[in-house]
Formats: C-alpha cells, structure tokens, sequence
C-alpha cells in the first residue's frame, strides 16, 4: 500500500495546483474478491510499479508471463494454476528459440510470431470450456431470457454516453461470473459437479430477478415457453416445445430447468469442462450467439467495459464477414490498442 500512495503523490504534484483546489480521494476498486485491485486517485488511474522479485527490472503486459497471467485474470476472472500458466507461458516465448517446432513459423519473423502467438494465446480462454461454462454461460442467460439491450439510451462506462450494447452491464456481468465460477477449480483440474452444479443454481436465482419477473412472471406455461423462443430466435420442434410446456405445467418449480435447456442445456463431463449439449436447441442458440458473445468479451474483458454500439457493431460484421477470429484481426485489435494497454 505503501508504494501505491507514493504513485498516487507524484500524480498530485504533477497535476500542481488544478488538484489542490478540489483534491479527490483516493479509491481502491475490488471488482473481484481474491484478485488484484485497483488504485484511482479521483477518477484517473493509479498505476502500480511491478518489478521482478529482488530487480528493478519492470513487469510489463508485453512480458509473455504477465501476459499469460492476465488472460486467466480477465476471461477466468481467477488466478492462474501453475500447470496452464506455464504452458501458456512456454507458447509465447518458444518464438525466441528459432530451433522449437512450437515456435516460428518458416520465415517468420521474431516480432511477428510473437505478434501471433499472444493472439493465439488470449484466443484460447475464450474457447476453453471453463469460459463457455461460465461467462458464456452467463451471457446467454441474460440474452435468452431477457434480450441483448436495455431500454435506456446509453450505459455506464460507455465513452462519450454514445448507445450502449448494455445487457449485462459490465459490473453485473463480473458479480454473476464471480458466483458462476466459484470453485470450480480443484487441485489444477476443473470439477464437473462443481460446474453443473453452479449453473443449475445461477438460473435458478436468475429466474427470481425482478427483471426476469417483470416479462415472465405472469405468463402461463405456453406462453413461457413461446416467450423464451421468441427471444432466443431459435424455432423449437413441435414436440420440443410441447415437452417444455408440459414440464412447467406439472410443476412451476421447473421454470429453471426449462430456461437452462433453453439457452444452454449442456453439462459439463470432465475434469477438462468439455460440455455435452442435451438439447438440439440449446446447442443452436449456442451456436447462434458465438460471434456475438466473442465480440462482447472483447469489451469486457480487454477494455473492462460495455461495448459502445458502433463498435460493437463494426467488430461484429467483421466476425461474420470473414468467418473467424484471426482473418478479421479481432484479438491483435483489441491487445494492441491503447484503451487496452493504458490499463497497464
């Protein structure tokens, strides 16, 4: 603590006299209990100083560990377990060995492969099961229940208040991912209990939201179902739909085992989180939401924010123009940017 206030002086000094008029307070932000917190003085960022254990030497995010770790951070929303942070480690720096098959590729440049293997790397968490059963998992919740934008104009966090692509808001999104995610890492593996165990009581506390109540608490049971349809656009089988209506029918207590196969129904298998999807239509509205749900993490996990509208929309078409991540350049974007990078 003692190093942050010392940072947080030079930044009053620096500014002179403009902060002593009004000065601000200085504010710690734990967005997520056990991982590292942030230090603002007013509403402008106070940068901690890492140096390598017992050197001055500084950590920086272009550091292939520090990298490593903070994808763990800001997909996981965890620390790194020894085991993956190594590898993930090991897949960057095997570019400064011209001799590892792992590393560049013929003719490559150093800078460019390294360039390559830091997307590849930050791309990865985001298709690993733990993040699909996870904050995946949460967004689709949201979107499958209660559609993608709120009512509202704009939404906090979004620069210049330009239209928001607001649901979930970024601090509710990491407040459910921290519930959704907690302890399913067992000694370096992930525990399928734990996983399936805390999506079925997420929806299960979700459908009791007074947001949720507000569209769906009046509807009868064929209603609930058409309704959840409608937002997922995903067409259900004339038999599917008629079993999800006659579960809810039989007991109301089922709502949340019927939204859960709605916008998921897939359940986690092994201690490595491969998911197996029990419903046709849950892997669909899966499967429709993927580039959507790709490009909402860029935000929220690169920038720490809501999408602006814009944005969100430009980086979206280009995800289906070009059918994947690399040719639409999505990842070394958002890495290379300065909103990204000021972070550090």
């Amino acid at each position: 603590m003692r190093k942050y206030l010392f940072v947080a002086l030079i930044v009053i000094f620096a500014f002179g006299g403009a902060l002593a008029q009004s000065p601000p307070t200085l504010r710690i932000v734990t967005e997520t209990p056990n991982l590292p917190s942030e230090l603002f003085y007013g509403d402008i960022k106070v940068k901690p100083l890492r140096l390598r254990p017992g050197t001055n030497i500084p950590i920086t995010i272009d550091d292939a560990d520090f990298f490593a770790a903070q994808q763990y951070i800001d997909f996981l929303r965890r620390f790194p377990d020894a085991p993956g942070h190594a590898h993930w480690t090991a897949e960057i720096t095997a570019c400064s060995d011209p001799n590892n098959p792992n590393g560049r590729f013929p003719g490559e440049s150093l800078e460019l492969c390294i360039s390559r293997k830091r997307a590849n790397t930050s791309a990865a968490f985001f298709f690993a099961p733990e993040f699909q059963a996870s904050g995946s998992y949460v967004l689709r919740v949201y979107w499958g229940t209660l559609g993608k934008l709120l009512n509202s104009p704009g939404c906090p966090g979004v620069p210049q208040n330009l239209p928001g692509h607001c649901r979930p808001k970024y601090t509710d999104y990491i407040a459910d991912m921290a519930t959704v995610s907690q302890g399913i890492v067992v000694n370096n593996a992930l525990d399928p209990n734990v996983i399936n165990a805390n999506k079925q009581a997420f929806v299960q506390n979700f459908i009791n939201r007074a947001e949720f109540q507000a569209i769906y608490g009046a509807l009868n049971p064929t209603q609930f179902v058409d309704k959840l349809a409608q937002t997922t656009g995903v067409p259900l089988a004339p038999a599917d739909r008629q079993a999800l209506i006659d579960e809810v029918t039989a007991n109301a207590n089922n709502k949340a085992n019927v939204v859960f196969k709605v916008v998921d129904g897939a359940f986690a298998i092994n201690n490595e989180g491969h998911l197996n999807f029990t419903t046709t239509y849950g892997k669909a509205y899966f499967d429709k939401e993927f580039n959507d749900c790709f490009v909402f993490m860029e935000y929220i996990a690169y920038l720490r924010r809501n999408p602006d509208q814009d944005g969100f929309n430009f980086w979206l078409a280009k995800m289906n123009q070009f059918g994947n991540w690399v040719d639409a350049q999505m990842v070394l974007a958002f890495v290379l940017s300065p909103e990204y990078r000021g972070r550090f």
